[in-house]
C-alpha cells in the first residue's frame, strides 16, 4: 500500500508511525541508526507489506490491472489502495476526519522527527506538507494523478493514459476489492498496538 495507509494502520507513538512512513526509503546501514522506536515503526511496514502482497483480495485486483499495467500492477494496486482507503475513511476512522488525521501526522510525527528522513526523500517530505499530498492520496482524482505523475517520473515502461483508463473502466471491481481487503486491514492496527508496546 501507499503512504496513507502505512500511517493509517501504524496506530501507536509518533515515533512508531514515522517509522512506517519513512520505511521504503531505509535502507540497512540507516536502519541501525534509526532510534528503537523508529526501527518497529519501519519492521511494522514491512510487515503490512508482506501481509498485504499475499492477501486474496489484493492478488485479484493485482490480475485486474495486470492488462494496463503488466509486471507493474501490484504497484499500481497498492497505491490505489489509497484511494479507496479514502472513500472508506467514514466507515474505518469514524472518530477523525481524513483532513484532520493528515494534519495531526504532519504536526506530531513528520515535523518533530524529520531529522530522520531519508536524504532521498526530503523533498517528499517538503512536498507532502506543502501541497497537501496525504489528503491528496485519499481521493480518486487526486490519485489518479498521482500514478500518472509516477509513472512518468519513474519511466515506467506502461502508458500512463492507458492505466488511468483502465483504473475509470474498472472502478467497480477494484473498489469492491480493495474495499474487503480494507474491511480486513483495519484489524491490523491491534498488531501494531503489539509493535507498539515493545517501545
Amino acid at each position: 500500500m501507499h503512504h496513507l495507509g502505512h500511517i493509517f494502520l501504524a496506530e501507536g507513538p509518533p515515533p512508531f508511525q514515522f517509522g512506517a512512513f519513512i520505511a521504503d526509503g531505509v535502507r540497512r546501514q540507516a536502519f541501525e541508526k534509526l532510534p528503537p522506536e523508529i526501527q518497529l515503526g519501519v519492521r511494522f511496514h514491512r510487515w503490512v507489506d508482506w501481509q498485504t502482497d499475499r492477501h486474496p483480495a489484493f492478488l485479484a485486483a493485482r490480475r485486474v490491472l495486470r492488462p494496463a499495467a503488466g509486471r507493474y500492477a501490484g504497484l499500481i494496486a497498492d497505491l490505489w489502495l489509497d484511494a479507496v482507503l479514502g472513500a472508506l475513511w467514514p466507515e474505518l476512522s469514524p472518530g477523525e476526519p481524513l483532513e484532520l488525521f493528515a494534519k495531526r501526522f504532519l504536526q506530531e510525527t513528520l515535523v518533530p522527527h524529520s531529522v530522520w528522513i531519508p536524504p532521498s526523500w526530503c523533498e517528499f517530505a517538503a512536498a507532502l506538507q506543502r501541497q497537501n499530498l496525504l489528503r491528496q492520496f485519499g481521493d480518486f482524482a487526486g490519485m489518479s494523478a498521482h500514478i500518472e505523475r509516477f509513472i512518468e517520473r519513474r519511466r515506467l515502461p506502461i502508458d500512463s493514459t492507458v492505466v488511468r483508463s483502465h483504473l475509470e473502466v474498472h472502478h467497480e471491481p477494484l473498489f469492491a476489492l480493495l474495499s474487503a481487503f480494507w474491511r480486513e486491514a483495519v484489524c491490523w492496527q491491534t498488531r501494531a498496538e503489539t509493535f507498539a508496546q515493545k517501545l
